[in-house]
């Protein structure tokens, strides 16, 4: 199975390339919603088979613990994270 894209947007609503997904996390993904967050992106890879999801957080502040969940198992083995650009 290839991984699918995954790039962070941090304090921006960024129009996600074409065949992206933008992903909105309610709450913060890397503490509380972390399951969430786990959850919501495997329903989205599974349902929606897209080229690439662009995650949108509201706060900076957790983009380092996201970059780490993201790189862990399991989603790991669903996503590739991009680097920031």
């Amino acid at each position: 199975m290839n991984r699918v894209p995954v790039k962070i947007s941090a304090g921006l609503q960024t129009q996600p390339p074409a065949g992206w997904i933008a992903l909105r996390p309610r709450n913060c993904p890397c503490c509380v919603g972390r399951v969430e967050l786990q959850v919501e992106i495997a329903r989205l890879i599974r349902e929606r088979r897209p080229q690439g999801v662009l995650i949108e957080l509201a706060d900076a502040g957790h983009q380092a613990a996201l970059r780490r969940a993201l790189t862990e198992w399991p989603l790991v083995q669903y996503v590739r994270l991009e680097p920031p650009g």
